[in-house]
């Protein structure tokens, strides 16, 4: 199969840039892509874990934009209101003249989002590549419709409650798994608490209404969008709020964990991720604390489990998903 990373490189040759003199912005770059031909880039990204990554590879990692460049490159998201909102951001972000690439794979929606902007744009080339493409184009004039695809960034409200952005874990509506967690977790829980993996906030928020003897409770999320937007739903004084992948925390004292942890990244199942989460509490928990989680049923998480855990206990169980309280953890050395 061919490799994805080909196509950026096929792209500037075809365009014909000055590769040396490109310094460009990538809009959610990615971690495991061959940037080298476009000088030194700075990439544009919101997981923490992706930029960690990046940074150890050498690029610089923003969150915002203010600066311009003569070149952008937008890696296409699985969020079509996202990924407009990206290419317009990065098409402010260019120069007059500027060229800007959009690229990505057709499962994530290149075609459309190519039809899309041949109807506003003069596109330059397309090149389709391993099961995906990149077009590009130049900045000239800009189309009004681009304040509208920025503002579909923008936060949203939800339920009449919430506010969630386009691109973050279920977006549009309360998590299933998350409602059932919060319906099974118990009225005394009490101390130091985190939620890890706490998205836009809706545990967070529930339980700190549910429960007062709670004195301290983190919301530790990866997604710099997702976090945000935490913020705005949880005014709780008792709340912080820590952009942190969860795999790589160190040792804690927390009295309790709530998590609703993810299992793919991307379209596969990942059910890892959900192991080394388990793992991670174990570590953070203090000697009696707990670990309430909530996880789709077919996950088999209770080896883990019991690897990290004395005391293990199902709690609830739907159609879909599953409630597990896990308490006493097994202090073990952790293994990155």
């Amino acid at each position: 199969m061919a490799n994805p990373n080909i196509r950026l490189s096929l792209a500037l040759d075809a365009s014909m840039l000055e590769k040396a003199e490109t310094d460009a912005f990538i809009f959610n770059a990615a971690d495991n892509a061959n940037y080298s031909d476009l000088g030194a880039a700075t990439c544009i990204q919101w997981f923490k874990p992706t930029c960690d990554r990046l940074q150890t590879r050498g690029f610089s990692t923003m969150q915002t934009v203010a600066a311009k460049t003569n070149l952008a490159l937008v890696e296409i998201t699985r969020s079509k209101p996202q990924t407009l909102g990206l290419i317009a951001q990065a098409f402010d972000s260019l120069s007059v003249g500027g060229s800007l690439f959009v690229n990505g794979d057709k499962t994530n929606g290149i075609e459309s989002h190519l039809k899309t902007l041949r109807k506003l744009f003069d596109i330059h080339g397309v090149i389709s590549k391993a099961h995906g493409k990149i077009f590009w184009l130049t900045k000239a004039n800009r189309p009004n419709i681009l304040d509208q695809w920025i503002a579909g960034m923008n936060p949203i409200e939800i339920e009449s409650k919430y506010r969630t952005q386009a691109g973050v874990f279920s977006s549009n509506h309360k998590d299933k798994g998350s409602t059932l967690l919060l319906e099974n977790l118990p009225a005394h829980l009490a101390g130091k608490g985190a939620d890890l993996g706490a998205g836009w906030g809706y545990l967070s928020h529930e339980l700190l209404i549910k429960s007062e003897k709670i004195k301290s409770l983190a919301l530790i999320e990866a997604d710099w969008n997702a976090l945000n937007c935490a913020r705005l739903n949880v005014t709780d004084e008792r709340a912080s709020f820590h952009w942190s992948d969860v795999t790589q925390l160190e040792s804690s004292s927390y009295d309790f964990i709530i998590m609703n942890p993810p299992f793919h990244l991307t379209r596969k199942a990942e059910p890892d991720i959900g192991k080394v989460f388990i793992e991670r509490a174990s570590v953070l928990l203090a000697p009696k604390g707990q670990l309430w989680m909530v996880a789709n049923r077919q996950l088999a998480y209770e080896a883990t489990l019991d690897t990290y855990f004395t005391s293990i206990s199902s709690v609830a169980e739907t159609a879909q998903f599953k409630v597990i309280n896990a308490s006493r953890p097994k202090k073990q050395t952790f293994r990155r």
